[in-house]
């Protein structure tokens, strides 16, 4: 059965064959031929009278000497058609063991991908979850930072408040410090002008006192009849240091 069909395929590719030569040699005649000096009806009309020629030829061939040289090229056709058809197993056979050795790679890729995008994902996890403990580590050290900058800027304007109120204090302080330094000198001033007019006074004091006393002696003297005395010296009192 496969035999018969092997034949009934070679004699179909034979006549096709077959038919395809003359169509190209009837194309190769035409083609030959100047178009600028044979028309088209022409050619087709030489084409007609050749096809009629070949037919003739054909009918008038001895059938054995056809059916002989037909069997022949279906033979011959059988064998190109096997020898086709091994190479196309052939080729099929190392077309699928490409095809199975590219699928076997192409899923050793998938996998190799799988296992990757598992790692990629896993990592992706672990990377969200340290970005939101940094951001929460971050807000919590913003509002400790929040916390001290306000309470440092709290401490600042206290201590900047003391150290005005201090300055001003002090300014105070200097300034009654040289209002009583300059009412101390004008006291040592009036204590220096009472000292000298003390020391003054005294002398006269004891002017008088030593001149009282000469006068009585020498009252004394004149009404005892004796040497008048010496007044006793006068000594001045020691002046006070400025």
């Amino acid at each position: 059965m496969m035999e018969e069909i092997s034949i009934m395929v070679a004699y179909d590719a034979h006549v096709f064959s077959q038919r395809h030569d003359e169509d190209f040699l009837t194309s190769l005649v035409a083609i030959s031929k100047p178009r600028s000096m044979v028309p088209t009806k022409k050619l087709k009309k030489y084409e007609k009278e050749y096809q009629t020629m070949r037919e003739s030829q054909l009918q008038q061939e001895d059938p054995m000497d056809r059916y002989k040289r037909e069997n022949r090229r279906l033979q011959e056709a059988s064998m190109r058609l096997e020898q086709e058809n091994d190479d196309l197993a052939h080729e099929l056979v190392t077309s699928k063991i490409a095809l199975r050795n590219d699928l076997d790679q192409a899923e050793d890729k998938a996998d190799v991908l799988n296992k990757e995008l598992l790692l990629t994902k896993q990592r992706l996890v672990e990377t969200e979850e340290e970005k939101r403990k940094q951001e929460e580590e971050t807000a919590q050290l913003k509002e400790v930072f929040r916390k001290q900058l306000e309470k440092a800027e709290y401490e600042i304007k206290k201590t900047t408040a003391i150290i005005a109120e201090y300055k001003q204090i002090c300014s105070q302080l200097s300034t009654r410090l040289e209002t009583q330094q300059a009412a101390s000198k004008e006291e040592l001033e009036v204590v220096k002008e009472l000292e000298h007019q003390r020391g003054a006074l005294m002398n006269e004091i004891q002017a008088a006192k030593n001149s009282w006393f000469s006068k009585t002696l020498n009252s004394i003297k004149t009404a005892t009849g004796t040497q008048p005395l010496q007044p006793p010296l006068v000594t001045q009192p020691p002046k006070e240091s400025t």
